[in-house]
């Protein structure tokens, strides 16, 4: 089964398991609402159901507080996303860590929902390693990436170094320099003159 998470359920999950981590319970959907400025509580509520549905976590409706994290393995009750999806091709595989020589595969594809794609020039990469783990991308899952030389602060991007290896990093353009910032403490940030940017990520895919 292949478990979709498209950017901005993405960033609720993450949001959800900072908060319970922290506070050892889970936020309000007013508390969720205010986080991500959304004015419609009928739009989290949508969001939450994809993720249960998606077996990420559980909620008690009668609880204000009732939301619990699960792992995707643990239930059994999964089902698939009934998207329209698009068939994508799977070019390589990049490197979520130190980087790695650029490799192109053009023999395999991969079903993307067309929420995920839209109507964007879009490929797919299969993640190898774990620096950014902490944006909930992890080694194995693959990435929906558009096909675009431009990125803005923060976006998460292919970048191809000078020395023609490449890496999957946040992107911040600094006045002398660029900053490929992993989302793993564990990794220092990559700081280069420039880049060649060669995709913004648009989801996540994961195999389970």
């Amino acid at each position: 089964m292949t478990v979709v998470l498209p950017k901005k359920k993405q960033e609720l999950l993450k949001y959800l398991q900072e908060y319970i981590t922290e506070h050892s319970y889970a936020p309000t959907l007013t508390e969720i609402a205010k986080k991500f400025g959304v004015s419609s509580l009928a739009t989290i509520h949508e969001h939450l159901a994809f993720l249960e549905e998606n077996g990420f976590i559980r909620r008690d409706k009668q609880q204000a507080r009732g939301i619990t994290l699960l792992n995707p393995e643990d239930n059994a009750t999964q089902s698939e996303s009934a998207l329209n999806t698009i068939e994508l091709p799977i070019v390589g595989v990049i490197t979520a860590g130190a980087p790695i020589e650029a490799i192109e595969d053009r023999d395999r594809t991969l079903s993307v929902p067309q929420e995920i794609a839209g109507r964007k020039n879009a490929y797919v990469l299969k993640v190898r390693g774990d620096s950014m783990i902490e944006s909930l991308i992890a080694d194995g899952d693959f990435v929906v990436v558009e096909k675009t030389e431009y990125a803005k602060d923060g976006d998460t991007v292919v970048a191809m170094l000078e020395d023609g290896t490449a890496t999957l990093k946040k992107f911040f353009k600094h006045k002398s320099y660029i900053r490929l910032q992993p989302a793993n403490k564990a990794y220092a940030p990559i700081k280069v003159p420039s880049v060649v940017i060669q995709g913004r990520v648009l989801g996540v895919m994961r195999k389970m």
